[in-house]
């Protein structure tokens, strides 16, 4: 990975991101890795980020960028932990597992990975760029501006992720259960309105240990329930479908071109 001068302007920080993300992105999707799914949707939110700072705007464009860097790290180490096998990590290990070892569709890779990299990467996240304090209420515009812009951008980077990995089987994608939440505008703000609050337990040393094993567990339990639901005929319905789904998933051949999907995304907001 390569990493942008911290003296560089914060849309070049961002861009290093997402440049590193999508060499990640191309590097699964060779390998028919399905992991690439979130790699790619992350790549062109923080292209969409890097597009609206470069724009200006009323935030402290250091502040999210900083941010944006070290929750990307964590979602990085987590990715070579794993491939290492050294990763330690109760949430990505369950995630992970069941995104290399088992028939999953397009919307679960999505919907797994985002779970995991929220709740459990973002509040450590806030943690490390307020380590002495955490979370401050003089940054909650920030990263309340941030929530808007990816609650306004993820149905349409959920919409160009499942063009590119499945774009003749995406109605299978809505069978089961309502488990993709968190892939909507509600979802997003309570997600990471969550890890904020997690972020300042995690300072408190009264409820530190149990905000750890939460942010640890709670993934986990996502992944066992959408894979195992209790319905037994749910969950032959849903075996079924992700084998069609696994079948007929799409692994491109052209490069990840994030850049492209995140202007499109930017044009079409602003029209």
């Amino acid at each position: 990975m390569t990493a942008a001068p911290a003296a560089a302007p914060p849309s070049v920080r961002l861009a290093a991101v997402a440049d590193n993300l999508d060499e990640l992105t191309a590097r699964l999707e060779s390998a028919h890795d399905s992991r690439c799914v979130f790699a790619h949707s992350y790549a062109i939110m923080t292209r969409r980020i890097e597009f609206a700072i470069d724009a200006g705007g009323a935030v402290d464009a250091e502040w999210v960028v900083s941010l944006a860097e070290v929750f990307a790290a964590h979602y990085f180490a987590a990715v070579e932990a794993y491939d290492r096998g050294k990763c330690e990590s109760e949430a990505w290990m369950a995630v992970f597992d069941a995104l290399t070892q088992r028939r999953t569709s397009v919307l679960e890779d999505l919907v797994f990975a985002m779970t995991a990299h929220i709740v459990h990467d973002l509040p450590l996240a806030l943690g490390d760029v307020s380590p002495e304090r955490g979370p401050q209420p003089s940054r909650v515009h920030d990263f309340h501006a941030v929530n808007d812009m990816m609650a306004r951008s993820i149905p349409a980077i959920q919409a160009a992720v499942a063009k590119r990995y499945g774009p003749y089987v995406r109605w299978l994608d809505r069978l089961g259960e309502n488990y993709d939440e968190i892939v909507t505008n509600y979802g997003i703000r309570m997600a990471r309105g969550l890890a904020w609050y997690n972020a300042v337990r995690l300072h408190d040393p009264r409820s530190e240990a149990d905000t750890r094993a939460a942010i640890e567990h709670s993934p986990a339990v996502v992944v066992s329930n959408v894979l195992r639901p209790p319905i037994r005929s749910v969950r032959w319905l849903l075996r079924a479908s992700r084998l069609l789904v696994s079948v007929l998933r799409r692994w491109p051949n052209d490069p990840p071109k994030s850049a492209e999907a995140a202007a499109a995304i930017a044009r079409a907001e602003a029209s």
